[in-house]
């Protein structure tokens, strides 16, 4: 480890707030760390092998993939979670397309930011950090859980993380750390208590008409949508090109009465 490491570690929580900063710094809209051993004592953990999510696409889809368990390091201790604002005033944060560096312009802003983190916990702390991607199959890991524990916001009841600052309309990327860091949350945070759920009847496939959240009715929208792609002008997904898009189903986020009206816009 750097002497920059060593020296801040003698400090209650110096490296985590330096960390976060950082993150901050970069354009993230919020910020936190979880560990790992925490992170395996989710409920995502537990019951994800039971029932992966790409293995519920056709064998012969080029979206199937086979869950072949957790390919996490032993030398990975943290997880560092940042979170990107996605006002419903730009919707194409999260389009999709074959055709944008990190398939989503909301992702190609985070991708930088991943980078960059990296390097500089390895030339200012001597850390190694691991950019994640978000399939598990491929060594990702369960972000809405990791923002859990690191204190963004809590998992509500439409399955989606809620935060206090800008409910549910986020984006998320992580990077897993090989440090042993204290984690920034949970939080004590209850937005849900007392809600009449307008997310639930939001959703155009009454994915929560048993209460709780459907992944399979949720995945009939989002498929249909993969479908029907649309073209689009290349300066609207930051390309020089037109392109086709997918617009991922954004009905029970963007119903969350949550920090509605506090979105600023994404610079």
């Amino acid at each position: 480890m750097a002497e920059g490491y060593e020296k801040m570690k003698r400090d209650d929580n110096t490296i985590e707030k330096a960390i976060v900063t950082k993150a901050i710094e970069l354009g993230a809209s919020l910020a936190g760390i979880a560990r790992i051993e925490d992170l395996k004592a989710s409920p995502s953990f537990e019951t994800y092998s039971k029932k992966p999510f790409y293995e519920e696409y056709d064998p012969n889809s080029a979206y199937f993939f086979k869950f072949e368990g957790f390919k996490w390091s032993e030398a990975h201790k943290s997880v560092l979670v940042w979170a990107l604002a996605h006002p419903e005033s730009e919707p194409t944060l999260d389009w999709w397309s074959m055709k944008v560096p990190g398939f989503t312009p909301g992702n190609r802003v985070m991708r930088g930011q991943s980078r960059t983190l990296r390097t500089w916990l390895a030339e200012e702390l001597g850390i190694k950090g691991l950019s994640l991607p978000y399939q598990v199959e491929f060594g990702g890991t369960f972000l809405k859980d990791s923002a859990h524990l690191a204190g963004l916001g809590v998992i509500g009841r439409n399955n989606l993380l809620v935060t206090p600052e800008f409910g549910t309309q986020i984006r998320l990327r992580g990077m897993f750390i090989e440090a042993e860091l204290a984690a920034t949350g949970p939080l004590d945070f209850k937005p849900c208590e007392g809600c009449d759920r307008p997310c639930h009847r939001a959703c155009p496939r009454d994915a929560y008409r048993s209460g709780s959240y459907e992944r399979a009715l949720c995945k009939l929208e989002n498929d249909k949508r993969d479908s029907e792609p649309v073209i689009v002008e290349g300066a609207l997904m930051g390309i020089d090109e037109p392109s086709e898009v997918v617009k991922t189903c954004r009905y029970c986020e963007l119903a969350c009465p949550v920090a509605q009206g506090d979105l600023g816009r994404i610079s």
